[in-house]
C-alpha cells in the first residue's frame, strides 16, 4: 500500500509537468476556428482577421469553419465535444445564452463545457419603426402601445432570437403588450418594416441604419446603456429614463473546458494583441462592432449573468423552443 501510495504521489508531478510541456510547446498543427454562422457576417469577418493574426503568430494554419444553425448550438457544440487541447477554439455569440433555456437537446452546457478566453465587443439592437407609426419618442411609443393594445406588431428573426428576446423583454419592463411576427431572417423581417406589414422592430444596426439614414425608418432608442458611434444622435435606453431596458449583444472567444490554463493565458494574449491594431479595429467597428476586450474571467460571468437573465424573460413570456 506505501509503495501504491508513493507512484500514486509521484503520477501528480509528472502529469503537471507534461502538460506544462505541452502548453509551453503550443501550438505544434493547424488550430481549428468554429465560426456558429455563415460566411460573410461581421463576426466571420472578426474570426478571420484572428485567425489570421494567429497563423502569422503561431507559424500554424489557423482555419476558420462555418458550422451555422440551431441558433449557434451547433458550432458551441463542435467546441464543447472538442479535446481540450488548444487546437479547437470557437466564437461564442450572445444568443447562445438565449438557446440554453430553448434548446432541450443540445449536449452540452454553455457554461459548464466551454472555457472562455475572453471578451471582444459589443453589437447593440436599435429600435426602429415604421415612420407611419405616430410616435417620435420612445415614451410616446409606450403612450401608443398601451392605448391599443396587441394592435401594434414587431418584427423579428424568428422565435429565440436577440430580437425576439428583446421585444419579450421591452414588453415586460413597459407593461405592454404586442404581437410578435417571426420571421425566417432577419432581412425579411426589416422588408416588411419598410412596407408597414410590421411596425416596429429591435434590428441590428447595420441592417437598419442605411434605412434610418434615408429615412424610410425611425430610430427612437439604442437598446442599451449608452449612445454608439455609427449612430451617434439616437439616444439610449438608459438616458431616456430605461436603464432596466438593455439587451446588447456581445461577441466570444471559447475553447472546451479543460483546455489547460497556460494555453488560454497564450490565446488571450495572442488575440488582444491583434485586436489592438488599428487597422484590424477600423475594419470591426465598420459593422458597428463596439470593441471591449475583456479577461477570461469576465466572459465567464457574462455567460453566468447572461443564461439566467435570459432564462427568467423567457420563462415569463412563455417563448418555446423548436
Amino acid at each position: 500500500m506505501k509503495t501504491a501510495k508513493w507512484i500514486a504521489a509521484l503520477a501528480v508531478p509528472v502529469f503537471a509537468l507534461a502538460s506544462g510541456a505541452r502548453a509551453q510547446d503550443y501550438p505544434t498543427k493547424r488550430i481549428r476556428f468554429i465560426v456558429p454562422g455563415a460566411a460573410g457576417s461581421g463576426f466571420d469577418l472578426t474570426a478571420r482577421m484572428i485567425s489570421d493574426g494567429l497563423a502569422k503568430k503561431f507559424a500554424q494554419p489557423v482555419v476558420v469553419e462555418n458550422q451555422p444553425g440551431a441558433g449557434t448550438a451547433l458550432g458551441m457544440g463542435t467546441v464543447a465535444r472538442s479535446a481540450p487541447d488548444g487546437y479547437t477554439i470557437g466564437m461564442l455569440l450572445s444568443p447562445a445564452t438565449i438557446q440554453q433555456s430553448l434548446v432541450s437537446n443540445m449536449g452540452y452546457d454553455t457554461r459548464r463545457d466551454l472555457a472562455p478566453i475572453m471578451l471582444i465587443g459589443w453589437d447593440f439592437n436599435i429600435l426602429v419603426v415604421n415612420p407611419s407609426l405616430p410616435v417620435a419618442s420612445v415614451k410616446e411609443l409606450i403612450g401608443y402601445i398601451k392605448s391599443n393594445p396587441n394592435k401594434v406588431n414587431y418584427a423579428s428573426g424568428g422565435s429565440g432570437t436577440p430580437a425576439h428576446i428583446a421585444g419579450e423583454f421591452f414588453k415586460q419592463n413597459t407593461a405592454t403588450e404586442m404581437v410578435h411576427v417571426p420571421y425566417k431572417a432577419a432581412g425579411l423581417g426589416v422588408q416588411d418594416l419598410l412596407a408597414g406589414r410590421v411596425l416596429l422592430m429591435f434590428g441590428n444596426v447595420p441592417a437598419t441604419l442605411p434605412h434610418i439614414r434615408s429615412g424610410k425608418l425611425r430610430a427612437l432608442a439604442i437598446v442599451g446603456k449608452s449612445r454608439i458611434p455609427s449612430a451617434p444622435d439616437v439616444p439610449s435606453m438608459a438616458e431616456l429614463g430605461y436603464p432596466e431596458i438593455d439587451v446588447p449583444n456581445w461577441t466570444g472567444i471559447v475553447a472546451p473546458a479543460g483546455t489547460p490554463a497556460a494555453i488560454i493565458a497564450t490565446l488571450h494574449r495572442e488575440i488582444t494583441a491583434i485586436l489592438k491594431d488599428p487597422e484590424v479595429q477600423k475594419r470591426i467597428t465598420q459593422f458597428s462592432t463596439v470593441i471591449d476586450l475583456g479577461s477570461p474571467e469576465l466572459l465567464g460571468k457574462l455567460i453566468a449573468s447572461d443564461v439566467a437573465r435570459w432564462a427568467e424573460v423567457i420563462r415569463k413570456a412563455g417563448i418555446k423552443g423548436d
